[in-house]
């Protein structure tokens, strides 16, 4: 009976919603122009944490569901605002497969730094210490070349601590053998 309510009351939210306070800054159209895996800049509005008065909106960016290609590397580029560190994680299928995401930080005079590069497991959160107000470029590849099953994603990048949104994130992936 319990699991039965648990399932009707997460049947009404969709998948792409966010609790009140969150707000996700990925344009409107963002990934349906695809450039040979390059899909450009994804947000205009920052991601960043906004306080007015009482109010307070955590602006995050989450990206549609998007496709990596056979050959080449799906690459995006996110601006930041006023936040020294992010949580990032990405969405997968759970489908046996080697996922890598390399991060590099963007700065205004075009200079870039690696900031992170790891075999990224489905739906674990890492934090990233950034520069405020630079811009990420983001790289997502697999290296495993038999991976002919779905390869889509969602990456995630948000300035608070993920707790921001419990109730809507799926929970940890995790296998026997971790």
């Amino acid at each position: 009976m319990v699991l039965l309510l648990g399932f009707l009351a997460n049947a009404g939210v969709s998948e792409d919603q966010l609790p009140a306070g969150v707000v996700n800054t990925a344009l409107e159209d963002f990934g349906d122009l695809v450039g040979g895996g390059d899909y450009g800049l994804g947000n205009h509005v920052r991601v960043e944490t906004v306080t007015q008065g009482d109010r307070k909106e955590v602006r995050v960016f989450r990206s549609p569901e998007l496709k990596l290609s056979r050959s080449r590397k799906a690459s995006m580029q996110v601006l930041l605002g006023n936040v020294t560190g992010v949580y990032l994680w990405i969405e997968t299928p759970p489908v046996q497969g080697h996922w890598h995401l390399t991060i590099d930080l963007v700065y205004p005079d075009g200079a870039r730094r690696e900031l992170f590069g790891k075999d990224m497991k489905r739906e674990v959160r890492d934090w990233l210490p950034v520069v405020p107000g630079t811009l990420l470029e983001c790289r997502m590849y697999s290296r495993t070349t038999a991976m002919t099953l779905n390869r889509k994603f969602r990456l995630n990048i948000s300035p608070e601590m993920y707790a921001v949104w419990p109730d809507y994130l799926p929970v940890p992936y995790r296998t026997i053998f971790e």
